[in-house]
């Protein structure tokens, strides 16, 4: 691989594609959960990756949308049962691969190489849906201690791209209660936009080799 320096010079130059789309945060589109994705890019009889995949709680949603595919799983955690525990491990290739709140536990160098690895394993013309905290937001980056690098959300499609994708989609996402919803959405997003903050939670990224 190389060196960190070199290739961020390449990630300056490919996160100006993200700002062309979206030129602040608030321009991004807002969904409500993850689930609306699933549901829009996962389709019957395809092939996913989940990478770090937990206690698999991404099957079971999958599996109570209907949506009848072949699911596998990869986690460096033992305790729990997954078809990969390693990324080596894997020789076929998938139509989706799912990097859900994984790549900020990662150093830079690291999350680059997982990315380039999992361009290898993503079938011509499949997608990767690549989630992380969004750092607008900033309790959701800071209130996990194994959290090690911060991604914004030019940064991530920066680094996506250098791992090979194209970027077809950005997402932030946020859910509460209706009334909580209704209150920051509407009637205090100015105030956001004001301090710079936001109330959304995550980035989702979508990229297609």
């Amino acid at each position: 691989m190389q060196n960190i320096e070199s290739e961020w010079s390449k990630v300056f130059q490919y996160r100006e594609y993200a700002h062309r789309l979206y030129r602040e945060v608030w321009d991004i589109p807002l969904i409500k959960k993850r689930s609306e994705l699933i549901r829009r890019y996962l389709k019957n009889s395809i092939t996913v990756l989940d990478v770090g995949a937990g206690k698999r709680g991404m099957e079971q949603e999958i599996r109570k949308m209907g949506i009848d595919l072949v699911y596998k799983s990869m986690d460096i955690d033992r305790g729990n049962r997954h078809d990969y525990y390693d990324l080596s491990e894997v020789s076929d290739s998938f139509h989706v691969i799912l990097l859900f709140e994984v790549i900020e536990h990662l150093s830079l160098q690291d999350g680059i190489g997982l990315l380039k690895r999992l361009y290898e394993l993503t079938k011509e013309n499949g997608i990767i849906i690549a989630s992380t905290p969004n750092i607008f937001n900033p309790s959701r980056f800071m209130r996990d201690a194994t959290h090690k690098t911060f991604y914004a959300y030019d940064e991530l499609c920066g680094i996506m791209n250098l791992a090979g994708y194209n970027i077809t989609a950005v997402y932030r996402s946020y859910n509460d209660a209706f009334h909580r919803y209704i209150l920051k959405v509407y009637l205090m997003g100015f105030m956001f936009r004001f301090f710079g903050i936001d109330y959304a939670n995550s980035i989702f990224v979508v990229g297609q080799r």
